[in-house]
């Protein structure tokens, strides 16, 4: 018979014995080792093939900007560029005749107006509009050497000369209105000759090939479908509207609304003054005319500068001093480099210009009517012209 001393340690022991079982918590087992390596092995794949499949969609966004469809790139330009190749199929014997300037050109030189009023023969110049708003002299050259990387041979080239462009200081020069986004390789003999910031130019255009969607996620998507934005947002109003020749429809108040013609001339007058002041003929402006006209030769092709119409009243903004120092530069211009004038300055009354210097859409129909047989008499060899 058990003692009572030795009982109840026994039973206390059994006791504690039974709760410390039923509170323990079960261990998890290990985890083997080699499923842990195979679900990280898989992590890290995942994570380069992402980062590749980035690298290959900006590479294959660069090429098709560069190389495929380079209108993502410059849709102004590039669009012109389609429409002429495909101008060019259906008049393939036709001498080509290109209309180089600014907004002014643009706006002003409507193609198919001559083509409703040549006199209809299959050696009738096939005149096509490549102007680049906000062009100078230097981007009128940028854009006259596209034109001959791009494979096109014009039998003539029309070159804008207006002397506010011809400032290139500060605010005012080509390179500070043109976006470093819109520039092609082919682009950099132009901007290491002209561009005060060429390295930082440069530079831009490395870093909008190494971010290509997001840094022109804008312009791709305007391409795509211009509702992405509110119009305000949009910038495709320079090449939205181009018609099948090059031809940008301008504004368009008609003849008899002098209020709204007052509201755009009145827009435009400070603007204006404000670019006169100070003004002097760059000589870089200078270089860059004589450089595209010596160009447009080695090619093989006749060029003439054309100075397009100006108001009476816009004519009046031009300081004396601007308007002698123009008037001898482009003098001095024709008779060194004996490059022919077109001098349309006076030839439209201010009822069809926009705002004092852009022709409206009837104005630009009215203008190139008149110029077309000035263009064609280019064409013709000067012992046969009338």
């Amino acid at each position: 018979m058990r003692s009572a001393g030795t009982t109840r340690p026994t039973r206390l022991f059994r006791r504690l014995s039974v709760r410390l079982r039923v509170v323990k918590t079960p261990t998890t087992p290990p985890v083997p080792l080699r499923p842990r390596m195979q679900r990280c092995q898989a992590a890290r794949a995942v994570v380069v093939s992402f980062l590749v499949a980035v690298v290959l969609l900006h590479l294959a966004v660069v090429l098709m900007m560069d190389a495929v469809w380079p209108r993502l790139r410059d849709p102004e330009y590039g669009l012109r560029v389609a429409a002429l190749r495909q101008r060019l199929r259906e008049h393939p014997n036709r001498p080509l005749v290109l209309a180089i300037g600014n907004s002014r050109t643009a706006m002003g030189v409507r193609p198919e107006v001559w083509e409703v009023v040549r006199p209809g023969t299959e050696r009738d110049p096939l005149l096509f509009n490549m102007a680049i708003v906000g062009s100078g002299p230097i981007l009128e050259l940028l854009t006259l050497r596209r034109v001959y990387a791009d494979g096109f041979r014009p039998a003539l080239v029309l070159l804008e000369y207006w002397p506010p462009l011809l400032r290139q200081d500060g605010e005012f020069g080509e390179a500070a209105r043109f976006d470093p986004r819109r520039l092609r390789w082919g682009d950099r003999a132009t901007i290491r000759s002209y561009y005060p910031n060429a390295a930082a130019v440069e530079r831009r255009m490395w870093l909008t090939r190494f971010n290509a969607i997001s840094d022109n996620r804008q312009s791709l998507l305007i391409q795509t479908d211009d509702n992405w934005f509110p119009r305000p947002w949009r910038l495709n109003g320079h090449w939205v509207d181009l018609d099948e020749w090059g031809w940008l429809p301008g504004m368009d108040p008609a003849p008899h609304d002098d209020a709204a013609r007052r509201r755009l001339i009145e827009h435009q007058r400070p603007l204006a003054l404000d670019r006169f002041r100070g003004h002097t003929i760059h000589p870089d402006s200078d270089r860059a005319l004589r450089e595209a006209v010596a160009l447009v030769r080695t090619q093989g092709a006749a060029v003439a500068l054309v100075y397009l119409p100006e108001s009476a009243e816009y004519q009046t903004w031009y300081p004396p001093e601007v308007e002698h120092a123009a008037r001898e530069h482009l003098a001095t211009l024709c008779r060194e480099l004996r490059v022919p004038l077109i001098n349309t300055r006076d030839w439209i009354d201010e009822c069809y210009l926009a705002d004092g210097f852009h022709l409206s859409r009837i104005g630009a129909t009215l203008f190139t009517a008149r110029l077309g047989p000035m263009m064609a008499d280019l064409l013709v060899p000067s012992g046969k012209r009338r």
